[in-house]
Formats: C-alpha cells, sequence, structure tokens
C-alpha cells in the first residue's frame, strides 16, 4: 500500500466519520424536542376535553331552565318519553364505553405492534449490514488474491 493510497483511505475514513457524528447529533437533537411535543399534544386533548365538557354542561344547563319553566307549551308532550328516552340514553352511553375500550385496546396494541416492527427493522438492518459487509470482504480478498496472481 502506497503512501498517498493509505491517505486517501484515512480521509474516507474521516470524512465517514464525520458524517456518522453528524448524524447522530441530528438525531440527538431531534429527540430533545420528543417530549415537548408529547407534553403539547396531552395538553391539547386535556384542553380540548375540558372545553367539551363545559360546552355540554351550558347546552343542558339551558336546556333544563327552559323545559324547567312552567310556562313551556311542550313539557305535557315531553313527560311520557321522559323514561324511555333516559333509557335509552343508557344504553348508546354504555355501548358507547365498549366502542371506546375496545378501540383504544386496538390502537394500543397497533403502537405495541409497530414498535416491535421497528425493533425487527433494526435487527434486519444490521443483518443486512454484516452480510455486505461480508459480501464487500469476499469481494475484496478475490480481487487481492486475482491481482497478486497476475503480479508475478
Amino acid at each position: 500500500m502506497t503512501e498517498k493510497t493509505r491517505e486517501t483511505a484515512t480521509e474516507n475514513v474521516e470524512m465517514l466519520d464525520g458524517c456518522k457524528q453528524n448524524m447522530l447529533r441530528t438525531i440527538d437533537e431531534i429527540s430533545k424536542y420528543q417530549p415537548q411535543y408529547a407534553q403539547s399534544i396531552s395538553n391539547l386533548q386535556q384542553e380540548y376535553l375540558q372545553v367539551t365538557k363545559e360546552a355540554v354542561n351550558r347546552t343542558f344547563a339551558i336546556q333544563k331552565s327552559w323545559y324547567g319553566n312552567a310556562r313551556n307549551p311542550y313539557t305535557a308532550a315531553t313527560v311520557p318519553y321522559a323514561e324511555q328516552f333516559k333509557k335509552q340514553s343508557d344504553e348508546v352511553t354504555s355501548q358507547a364505553f365498549h366502542v371506546f375500550g375496545t378501540a383504544n385496546q386496538l390502537a394500543i396494541e397497533s403502537l405495541n405492534a409497530a414498535r416491535e416492527n421497528i425493533k425487527l427493522y433494526g435487527k434486519t438492518y444490521e443483518t443486512m449490514n454484516e452480510y455486505n459487509a461480508n459480501l464487500a470482504n469476499t469481494w475484496s480478498n478475490f480481487y487481492t488474491s486475482a491481482q497478486k496472481q497476475y503480479s508475478k
């Protein structure tokens, strides 16, 4: 190996090390913001739920005051249906809770499966890199031995 070849090889290794370090620094920089994003999303969800609760409370407060008014002409018409409406509302709510539970379980299982797939991706990438390294070494050894054979 000539001095120029060694110098070029050293420069190539240094260049690859520099690129690798920059990529790892970039990933580290991006990962600094992940907790902030998670917290912001959680805060947004909590705020949405709180505002929705307030909207429901206000809506029903207005309806209660209107239906509770003795001068309301529709009060007599709604009385026969009140029990039926309450029963249907309870059933719908119960079914909705069951659907929410199932959907949440499905979402959690999907996220866990995605995490496992990422692990498999990492193992696959590791195996592929090992295979490529072995292939490159085999070709390099073949090329070197062929070169020695013809340079005699």
